[in-house]
């Protein structure tokens, strides 16, 4: 037979001693305020002192101070009064592990940092002395770390909460069992019962563990890679670049003659030759230089300046009569006309490259009709000079790109003049080789009776700047910026003839490398350790408050505390109905309790009737 309780004594006791003469110091005493149990006025009959078999609790096994603090008030926790007088070491100490957990997640947070930190652009090849894979591990270790330790700091909170619960108001033993699941992180109790509703703040902080895990999720992707590139400069030798040195090999020629001369000519400038020609019309197709010869590798910069021609363009000047035609969409079924999509010509001997040509284009289709908004239609009147490419070749991975700049500067001599230089000659020729892709016209004839006579004469058909398209039985001419393709058409065909050039010269390239490097996001590692710390800091600091007012004897859900709390004398009557399966579900549902300061001085779970204010 289980021994009698101490909160057992008669009615006639509770009344005698009542709640009015207990007093209590820094932590609750036994319910006898004398040292002497001889000095005890109760009846003989009546014992206030614990059976030598019931543990004490860890209140009752402080000792007993003289001190008198307020009296407590048992159905709101200690007064702030008795909170400060419960402000010793002694007393503080189980605050002591949480902040020290708090704190040791601030120190994982920094050190995860500074380790990330450490990591940020080196590569992920060696020489790093630490291995991809371990840098991984690493950061993951810092995030389980990290959720492990402030989830323990949260622990603290959430066993505080749950006798927050239990002292607030009387709740039935189920409800009870409850809230003690959820203070063990069960999620079925947590998310689907009434736990809520008996303890808001209780749930609310087991939520908030279980979405500690997001920082572990979010932290270790703060740490990727990336693809880094960087140049470094050495010493290379690259083409000469110098198109006007045409000698023989045997006097250091290095470039081959870029035109062809005839006894006609007086062995002058006659035409460009075969190869320019064929150099010219690819690159004009190709709407960029050919590919030119890598010096220095398949990643590498390297720049050569080149003299040659350009084109200086006057815009939207008047073209010769009939240059564009005869065509009006008005009386495009009256009588013969001529359609023009594209019109270049030479103003005087055409086989004069230094002379200027007039160009006129428009956006047109076969048909009557056609949207003309989409493109550009116009004239220019475009005269060669000479000019000086800067040009910068750029390989990368064997992708060849050519960037250029260009300093027009004066005009070209004539290149058919006898006392024109060699030099001067092989200027003309690109500029010869520019106009032939230029020269010419692209048109078709109507006739009296609608048949139609097609005229292509200009290679301008392959020109980038065309966009050529058709539909049904009808084509469209719908033309971009000419200007701006002519120049870029000689500023094309000069790169591309650079393969012709023998010549070397020394310089200096820039080596392109590529390395994949650690990519430290830091706002993806800071962000969710800061949310977790600021979050728990505050659940801490309301923690602590609530230990120090309502759990001032320092109860845990061990075993030892779970046997203190629930030896009152309303507690073992339900025990006794444990065999009784049928009346002890009804007592689940209908007994309640509350923990609290019983008759005697005693904490435990007590009925209604076992508390007096």
């Amino acid at each position: 037979m289980i021994p009698d309780h101490p909160n057992a004594a008669n009615e006639g006791h509770k009344a005698q001693e009542g709640s009015s003469n207990r007093v209590f110091n820094s932590t609750p005493s036994s319910p006898n305020t004398h040292a002497d149990p001889s000095d005890d006025h109760a009846p003989d009959h009546i014992s206030h002192q614990p059976s030598e078999n019931y543990p004490k609790s860890k209140a009752q096994s402080r000792g007993h101070t003289t001190s008198r603090v307020p009296i407590r008030k048992s159905t709101r926790g200690d007064h702030l009064e008795i909170a400060r007088a419960n402000v010793s070491m002694a007393h503080l100490k189980p605050i002591i592990k949480p902040l020290l957990y708090l704190i040791g997640g601030c120190t994982l947070a920094i050190v995860h940092h500074f380790f990330n930190s450490w990591a940020d652009g080196r590569p992920i090849d060696p020489p790093t002395k630490v291995p991809q894979v371990w840098v991984l591990r690493i950061g993951t270790g810092f995030a389980f770390a990290f959720k492990t330790i402030i989830a323990a700091s949260l622990s603290f909170v959430i066993c505080q909460l749950l006798w927050f619960s239990t002292r607030r108001k009387h709740l039935t033993v189920q409800d009870i069992d409850t809230l003690y699941s959820v203070e063990r992180r069960d999620v079925m109790s947590t998310v689907l019962s009434n736990a809520v509703m008996h303890g808001p703040l209780l749930v609310g902080a087991t939520i908030l563990s279980f979405m500690l895990p997001i920082a572990a999720v979010f932290t270790p992707a703060s740490l990727g890679v990336r693809t880094m590139t960087y140049e470094e400069h050495g010493h290379c030798v690259i083409v000469a670049g110098n198109l006007r040195n045409h000698k023989m090999p045997s006097l250091g020629g290095t470039v081959p003659k870029l035109y062809v001369n005839t006894p006609l000519s007086g062995y002058s400038f006659h035409d460009v030759s075969t190869t320019v020609a064929r150099i010219s019309d690819i690159t004009f197709s190709r709407g960029a230089p050919i590919p030119l010869p890598e010096f220095c590798g398949k990643n590498c910069t390297y720049k050569v300046s080149v003299d040659s021609m350009a084109f200086k363009c006057e815009q939207n000047i008047p073209l010769p009569d009939r240059h564009m035609g005869t065509y009006d969409p008005l009386y495009w079924n009256d009588g013969p006309w001529t359609k023009t999509f594209w019109n270049a010509t030479a103003t005087g001997d055409q086989m004069e490259p230094t002379l200027p040509i007039y160009v006129g284009w428009a956006t047109l289709g076969t048909g009557a009709t056609m949207d003309t908004s989409v493109g550009t239609t116009g004239s220019a009147y475009c005269t060669p000079v000479s000019a000086r490419y800067d040009f910068t070749v750029k390989t990368m991975d064997g992708a060849q790109a050519v960037s250029y700049n260009v300093t027009t500067l004066g005009q070209l001599p004539p290149a058919q003049d006898g006392n024109t230089s060699i030099a001067d000659r092989q200027i003309a020729s690109i500029a010869q080789a520019a106009r032939r892709a230029l020269l010419g016209s692209i048109s078709f004839d109507n006739g009296d009776l609608g048949g139609r006579v097609w005229n292509f004469s200009s290679n301008a058909r392959l020109a980038p700047f065309l966009n050529l398209t058709a539909e049904d039985l009808e084509e469209y001419y719908v033309w971009g910026d000419v200007v701006k393709g002519i120049n870029e058409t000689t500023a094309n065909i000069t790169a591309s003839l650079l393969t012709l050039d023998n010549g070397r010269q020394n310089s200096t390239c820039s080596y392109g490398y590529s390395k994949v490097v650690y990519d430290y996001n830091r706002a993806n590692l800071l962000a969710p350790y800061s949310v977790a710390i600021s979050v728990v800091a505050v659940a801490l600091t309301f923690g602590v408050f609530v230990f120090l007012r309502f759990n001032p004897d320092d109860l845990t859900t061990s075993f030892a505390d779970t046997l203190t709390i629930t030896r009152s004398q309303e507690m073992e009557r339900f025990a006794r109905k444990h065999d009784d399966r049928d009346e002890l579900k009804s007592l689940l549902r209908s007994m309640q309790f509350r923990l609290g300061e019983l008759p005697g001085g005693y904490l435990g779970y007590g009925a209604k009737q076992d508390f007096h204010v």
